[in-house]
């Protein structure tokens, strides 16, 4: 019994060490934090669905997180506690042979691993007492890891409302950000924001594959919302690249590095889309408002063609903003809304 024990105790501490070094150091996220940050990601859009409140899938992030660290904890405890339990001597009341029961085995575990002990229990033997060195440097790395986590993960969420304000500023939907672009020949205002965004938008795709667990983090802020407002974006290049006559707009190199950057992010976090339901293609666009601000666009024709082409992407985009909880009637408000924010 004591030998399986030991040997239950020291698999959970190795399924413990791998998943907080691979979480913490690697890329990407470790097995278990993995299967904790869906589970909570899966149980706050249940909650959305039935109260559709925002503020719900904005606690994503904190709980995934909280949750990774605490389950460390407790299997650290769990597992450092089964070793002491493999061998009835191996933990003794301070001052006398009397071995400690379950409880306080369990008491002696928690307080090696969080404050070096306080004397009232101790090891027998030069065994257990090197085991008991060694559930004290694994407590240090435990929480020296998690802080080493945590702190990038924070300014990477930082950076990711940075990105949303970004585009936010540029327009309150795609049109808008046409309308104020424009100078009554071009939209060449676009090119030193959409240079720096892309630089944004890049460094955060690499932010969520280093930190998956970065996915969770959300807000309740249309402003601050950087999926819906990628998202926004992404449509903006689309009327820019097939909507404005030739000349009106950036040149293409410049639009397809900006979508290209976009992909790259869409790929990144394409495996979380599972998560959506699929819904029906988006709506197409309309160049109406465009047309009546006397800007040079294409024939409702040519460009119903050319956004036909591209409805696959469009429904990720549709998807990157469901996850945030919005909607595509958020990414492109009424004709009337459009018409009033110029």
């Amino acid at each position: 019994m004591g030998i399986f024990l030991a040997l239950v105790g020291a698999a959970i501490l190795v399924l413990v060490m791998i998943d907080l070094l691979w979480t913490a150091f690697l890329e990407g996220v470790g097995p278990l934090s993995l299967r904790i940050g869906v589970s909570i990601g899966h149980l706050l859009h249940i909650i959305y669905t039935k109260t559709h409140s925002r503020r719900a899938l904005a606690w994503g992030g904190l709980l995934g997180i909280n949750a990774a660290i605490l389950t460390w904890t407790l299997l650290l405890w769990i597992g450092w506690t089964l070793i002491f339990c493999s061998s009835p001597g191996a933990v003794v009341r301070s001052g006398t042979t009397i071995p400690a029961d379950i409880f306080e085995r369990f008491y002696f575990t928690g307080n090696t691993i969080f404050t070096l002990g306080v004397g009232d229990y101790v090891p027998q033997g030069h065994f257990f007492e090197l085991l008991t060195d060694f559930c004290c440097g694994m407590g240090f790395l435990l929480f020296g890891a998690a802080l080493s986590y945590l702190v990038p993960v924070i300014s990477a969420a930082t950076q990711k409302r940075q990105v949303a304000v970004c585009i936010w500023a540029l327009g309150k939907n795609p049109l808008d950000i046409i309308f104020r672009a424009w100078d009554g020949t071009d939209t060449s205002a676009l090119l030193p924001h959409f240079q720096s965004i892309s630089q944004l938008i890049a460094l955060l795709g690499e932010s969520h594959s280093t930190y998956p667990l970065l996915h969770g983090f959300r807000s309740y802020k249309r402003s601050a919302s950087a999926g819906t407002n990628i998202a926004m974006l992404d449509e903006a290049i689309t009327v820019l690249e097939c909507g404005l006559q030739r000349g009106c707009s950036l040149n293409l190199p410049t639009l397809g590095a900006m979508r290209e950057v976009i992909n790259e992010y869409l790929v990144t976090i394409k495996p979380i889309f599972q998560y959506v339901q699929d819904g029906s293609d988006p709506p197409l666009p309309s160049l109406e408002p465009l047309r009546e601000l006397g800007i040079p666009v294409v024939d409702d024709e040519t460009f119903d063609v050319a956004i036909a082409n591209m409805a696959e992407r469009r429904r990720l985009l549709g998807k990157l903003a469901a996850l945030e909880g919005w909607t595509w009637q958020d990414i492109w408000p009424k004709k009337i809304d459009l018409i009033e924010a110029v």
